[in-house]
């Protein structure tokens, strides 16, 4: 799931979402693919921002 995540992530960026409702979108999603899921996807996005030097 990591890669396309990440792809997901940029492609985000790229079309102007910011880190924040990347991350409220992840949260929101906790109820319906579970916590650690919800936690993984937020360690991608972390790398993700860290690559490209989001805040």
């Amino acid at each position: 799931m990591e890669p396309q995540l990440t792809g997901h992530i940029n492609a985000g960026l790229n079309v102007c979402l910011t880190p924040e409702e990347i991350v409220e979108v992840i949260i929101h999603c906790v109820q319906y693919a579970g916590f650690p899921r919800a936690i993984n996807a937020l360690t991608v996005a972390k790398k993700v921002f860290e690559q490209r030097g989001v805040a």
